[in-house]
């Protein structure tokens, strides 16, 4: 069956906030930083302007991932013209989800006041909002149901404060992901009908080997909570070096794979949206993909301005495209991400509807 693209939404939450502000706010608690380092992510990032879910007076938190993602959900709702009881198939994504029972997919349900529907909750880093995507067309491409949500909820801030962080205890190669990581959502409505946007979705996984990029340990292995907050080590740790010269590589490689398995001309792109932590990422980045025929003009980055929101940034900049009516029919997007937990690309690929 043919599917379209119904409708889009994105939320981000709170003002944006200027370097200005996120530097005051984050150096009230320590991080394993020095103010040189800090100074040299936020000035090798790029990021202007990023979105927390939390008050900046205070440090309360005014947003879940079920807030975020309910709101770009009724927003997208609203821009397919649907009320959430035509929502058969709902796919929740997120990067830690709100609690452990229920999934977070049924806490948005019963937010969108959804009576009745199939539901599905995701939980994984940059590949998340993908996966959504391959589960929801799937389904729909196999006749299983005619209508299908995906919202995607990156709530990355709550990790670096406290209560769940113990500043004392954190250590560099747990503390730089603060001064890039943001918040929001971003929904995608999909519906049977024509014309077919030809949506093809690649997943790879190809970690084996090779130690994790970015872990967080907590869990049925790691039982002890209070021995793990005492000791940091249920903070999430990334090594900057090894991410940048592992993931590079990586999501390059599984992007030329698959333009190799669609037959597709690099070419004929019109809209190429990675996901993209920093400008350093992205001037490497666009240097050798330029070589696989990727054209510098079709680029579409909005990291700068919202933040580093993973790969739910993909579906934000797909919404922004579309609330600008930058987007014809027939142009062909192309979305790719890598996430380094264990190694893992993510890409799609499909024409924009009418």
């Amino acid at each position: 069956m043919g599917i379209r693209i119904a409708g889009t939404g994105s939320y981000l939450p709170g003002p944006p906030l200027d370097r200005d502000c996120v530097r005051a706010f984050l150096r009230r608690y320590p991080d394993g930083l020095s103010e040189r380092q800090q100074e040299h992510l936020l000035d090798t990032s790029g990021i202007e302007f990023r979105h927390f879910a939390v008050d900046l007076a205070d440090a309360s938190y005014r947003e879940s991932n079920t807030t975020m993602a309910s709101e770009a959900a009724r927003r997208a709702l609203a821009a397919a013209g649907w009320t959430p009881d035509d929502v058969e198939l709902l796919v929740v994504t997120t990067v830690v989800p709100d609690q452990l029972m229920p999934p977070t997919s049924t806490l948005v349900q019963e937010a969108l006041g959804i009576q009745r529907c199939a539901e599905i909750a995701i939980s994984a880093n940059c590949t998340a909002p993908t996966k959504g995507l391959m589960i929801a067309s799937s389904e729909l491409q196999l006749g299983h149901y005619r209508r299908a949500l995906v919202a995607c909820s990156q709530l990355a801030s709550f990790g670096f404060l406290p209560p769940w962080a113990n500043p004392a205890r954190m250590t560099a190669d747990q503390g730089h992901l603060r001064w890039i990581l943001s918040d929001g959502a971003a929904a995608i409505a999909l519906e049977v009908g024509d014309p077919d946007i030809q949506m093809r979705i690649t997943l790879e996984s190809n970690g084996v080997g090779k130690r994790s990029g970015m872990s967080l340990a907590l869990g049925v292995n790691y039982p002890d909570i209070a021995a793990a907050f005492e000791t940091g080590s249920h903070h999430t740790v990334q090594s900057p070096r090894y991410a940048l010269k592992q993931g590079i590589p990586l999501v390059l490689d599984g992007l030329a794979r698959m333009l190799r398995t669609l037959e597709l001309p690099a070419g004929s792109i019109t809209h190429f949206i990675p996901s993209v932590s920093s400008m350093e990422v992205a001037r490497r980045m666009q240097r050798k993909a330029e070589r696989l025929g990727i054209r510098p003009e079709t680029w579409r980055l909005n990291f700068t301005r919202v933040g580093y929101v993973g790969s739910v940034a993909v579906l934000i900049m797909l919404d922004e495209l579309a609330q600008r009516g930058e987007l014809a029919s027939g142009d062909i997007v192309c979305t790719v991400a890598e996430e380094s937990s264990k190694w893992m690309f993510a890409g799609a690929v499909f024409r924009w509807n009418p």
